[in-house]
């Protein structure tokens, strides 16, 4: 995109934006092409910048940590590695070393995460890496930099003889130094250095008194540094042994660089991806301050639109700022279409209209320069091929222009090259000059922006702009908001209604007189105050409206966000469901536990007893009386048809058998009630009836034979349930259950359990809290019909069951 006016960056910010994605750089090559970056028109390389900047952007907010926290900048290095028969220094290679473990992070970090970043692993994962250099270098460098002593068999030689001729060389310098301090020639306790040689100092007045060489003197003279004659020829090999060093460091360095010299090539190639990965990584790591996202781009769209989109500059104002002093910040809603191409901003000084025309400058220009953006990710824009403004005092010395002339000449060009694939910003459209030619000239601008078909935004204070706003297809009429009471700026946009420049009421609220503000509405007319009475109360009218609006967009929050509150619940609930169904599953593990150890020592004592009867009888009944069992049970799968329920369950009609004597097998009904089931045996006049999971002992004469239900719709499944073995005691499972869930349950096994004239039942509610056991237990005080209730044994369940022992 070209921006036809010499100060656009900095009239708008976008230099400000890049100061700050520069500062995110790692590299010098890395900030270089950051602080390089333009707007460009064409939809394929913008598009591909954006969506790599952005998958780097859920990278650093939702991946896992990028193996790049710092990039060497190598630039020099390869250069210097590129002329054959150079050499690269310890340190040029450790850089280098650096850079290229990063680049094998980088790529292993892409490769395993292709799905996730397909676009980045687009970029890193074609170019092959040479693994080998690393190694290389490695093999001669240690973990500081240096070369190692067996990078070479030569080097591992010259060091060893370095080591123990510096030994060699401290025994005898020692011995000198120790003679001298006995001698009171010296009060120093080191052997230093001075030009490669190792020296004793020694006093001025003493020096003398050593045979040997003086190598240096300290600056106060006070004392010389003597290189005695027993050490000459010591330090002479010394000499000797660090050149040969040298040159051999220089040999294998050579060797290594020649090795990188000819991967050269693929690593300028690596360099250059690097670059960009920083520079996508710079403008990311912005993005994410910024709460910037990728919004939709459409290049034949003829739409603009942005949503809740923020000025940048005074988002970054906010940065390190504490929350509680940052400055708020109003989004701007904007819509451009084919209808509404050209949007005339109107309001009071001071209101936000310059703001606005910035806001979608900036962000057009950081889009089209590959930054995410700070608006709603449901806003859209369209790409400009070029960006027009006129922003600001434009006044010129040098080519002696005034600032209305300056404005007219930018007005001017670019009434001469605009078109319909144009942006442009005015600021202050026709001000500077008489009002009524200078609102004419700007008009019949506008016309001929309208008839270009280009976009953009124009503030204005003329009447006459806005009238054309208002009566012309191509611009439509936008506000900023006006607090009437406060006599302050909202900074809100409304669109779709001219503003009002507010000066009468900002100049009573500043005291000036009432006469002169009655005279100057007499010199205004009554046609003027007349539109801005209605200006005023269309005005009012929308802020109602927004006002609305604003609950409605609200509520619609609340509501979301119960939903979800609502969503979450549901699924603790059944996370919860699952673990009181796993609790209850390992209570029953270990009542059948329990019940099998007890069977096992019966069966012990028994034997130990040699079976006698009394003793097998009684250790029999206490067996009976708590081992519990899993028997399979009858479920009737609920038939739709049938509004009548049993046990929670839909039942089918029954169709009763008038005359017919029930006999074992047949299905029977209660009298008096809907409860059916299946006669299991007779006692007598007596019957068991199995209702569901449940046992009942009933009178005979009380049942009504029917026909069978359905045997298509019955479902075998294996129902878990304590069962006292050889007795008639019934049991009710409630575990999980809530207090006023269980109690209707209870109400309608105790009515089961007297029709039945059961005297013992037991209530399974586990131990879990105790609140829904105290709850049961509370209701069970309060029925006559129950004359004791206690804890079942330790063996069958103790605290986690309840016994009930009814009244006769």
């Amino acid at each position: 995109m070209r921006c036809h006016h010499e100060n656009t960056f900095e009239k708008l910010g976008f230099d400000q934006i890049l100061i700050q994605a520069e500062k995110r750089a790692l590299s010098a090559e890395g900030k270089a092409v950051v602080a390089s970056l333009v707007p460009v028109k064409g939809y394929q390389q913008v598009w591909d910048e954006l969506v790599r900047v952005n998958e780097f952007r859920e990278l650093l907010m939702f991946g896992d940590p990028f193996p790049m926290n710092r990039l060497r900048s190598v630039g020099s290095t390869l250069e210097k590695a590129a002329i054959k028969g150079n050499w690269l220094g310890a340190s040029e290679l450790f850089d280098l070393l650096d850079w290229l473990r990063t680049i094998e992070a980088v790529k292993k970090y892409f490769k395993s995460r292709e799905e996730k970043y397909p676009h980045l692993h687009q970029e890193v994962n074609p170019h092959p890496f040479n693994g080998n250099l690393v190694s290389a270098i490695e093999q001669v460098l240690d973990a500081r930099g240096n070369v190692k002593d067996n990078a070479s068999p030569a080097l591992a030689k010259i060091r060893k003889e370095m080591s123990s001729g510096s030994k060699e060389l401290r025994v005898v310098l020692n011995r000198v130094l120790r003679k001298a301090k006995e001698n009171k020639w010296s009060e120093d306790q080191e052997i230093t250095i001075r030009n490669d040689r190792l020296v004793i100092p020694v006093k001025a007045e003493a020096k003398n008194r050593i045979s040997g060489f003086v190598q240096d003197v300290s600056q106060s003279g006070q004392t010389v540094f003597v290189e005695p004659a027993e050490a000459l020829a010591l330090n002479n090999r010394m000499k000797e042994l660090q050149i040969k060093e040298q040159n051999e460091i220089i040999r294998i360095l050579t060797e290594l660089t020649a090795i990188i010299h000819a991967e050269t090539e693929g690593l300028e190639t690596f360099r250059y991806l690097m670059t960009r990965l920083d520079s996508w990584r710079a403008r990311a790591l912005l993005a994410v301050d910024l709460k910037a996202v990728l919004p939709v781009v459409n290049p034949d769209s003829k739409e603009h639109q942005l949503r809740e989109a923020y000025y940048p500059l005074l988002l970054i104002k906010n940065f390190g700022v504490p929350k509680e002093d940052r400055q708020e910040v109003v989004p701007l809603d904007l819509n451009f279409s084919e209808e509404n191409r050209i949007v005339v901003i109107s309001g009071p000084n001071a209101g936000g209209k310059s703001v606005s025309l910035k806001t979608l400058g900036l962000l057009q220009i950081m889009l089209q320069a590959g930054f995410l953006v700070p608006v709603d990710e449901r806003s859209e824009f369209r790409l400009f091929d070029s960006l027009f403004m006129d922003i600001g005092d434009e006044q010129s010395v040098e080519s002696d222009l005034s600032t209305y002339t300056s404005h007219l000449f930018q007005l001017r060009k670019m009434g001469d090259r605009m078109t319909h694939n144009s942006l442009f910003l005015i600021d202050e459209f026709g001000s500077g000059t008489d009002p009524r030619m200078g609102g004419a000239i700007a008009e019949a601008f506008l016309n001929r922006f309208v008839r270009q078909g280009a976009y953009g935004i124009i503030t204005t204070h003329y009447s006459n702009i806005k009238e054309y706003a208002e009566l012309n297809e191509g611009t439509v009429n936008a506000a900023m908001q006006f607090d009437t009471k406060e006599l302050k700026p909202t900074y809100k946009l409304l669109e779709g209604v001219p503003g009002r420049s507010y000066a009468f009421e900002i100049a009573k609220r500043v005291g000036v007189h009432y006469t002169i503000l009655r005279l100057a509405k007499r010199l205004m007319g009554k046609k003027q105050l007349s539109s801005e009475a209605l200006l005023r109360q269309l005005e009012q009218k929308n802020q109602e409206s927004t006002r609305l609006l604003e609950e409605n967009r609200q509520k619609e929050k609340h509501l979301n966000k119960l939903l979800k509150e609502n969503e979450r619940l549901n699924l603790e609930l059944q996370k919860n469901r699952k673990k009181l169904i796993r609790e209850a599953q390992q209570e029953a593990r270990q009542l059948v536990k329990d019940a099998n150890k007890r069977i096992e020592k019966t069966i012990r004592e028994i034997r130990e007893k040699n079976a006698e009867k009394n003793v097998t009888k009684k250790l029999r009944q206490e067996l009976e009386a708590s081992a519990p069992v899993v028997e399979p049970a009858i479920v009737e799968e609920p038939k739709p048809s049938a509004p009548k329920k049993q046990n929670g369950e839909e039942v089918p009609a029954l169709e009763p058998l008038p005359g017919e004597v029930p006999q074992v097998g047949d299905f029977v009904k209660m009298q008096g009630n809907d409860s059916f089931g299946q006669i299991q045996e007779l006692k007598g006049n007596r019957a068991v009836v199995a209702i569901g999971d449940l046992k009942v002992t009933t009178k005979l004469k009380q049942l009504v034979k029917i026909k069978p239900p359905n045997q298509e719709k019955k479902v075998r499944v294996s129902v878990a349930r304590s069962k006292p073995l050889g007795s008639t005691r019934t049991e009710l499972d409630i575990m999980g259950m809530r207090v006023e869930e269980a109690l209707p349950a209870v109400e309608k096994f105790l009515d089961e359990a007297l029709m039945g004239n059961l005297t013992y039942l037991r209530i399974l509610h586990g131990k879990g809290s105790g609140a829904l056991r105290d709850g049961v237990r509370n209701y069970l005080r309060d029925q006559g019909r129950v004359s004791k209730i206690k804890d079942a044994s330790i063996e069958a369940g103790g605290s986690g069951w309840t016994v009930v022992e009814l009244k006769n």
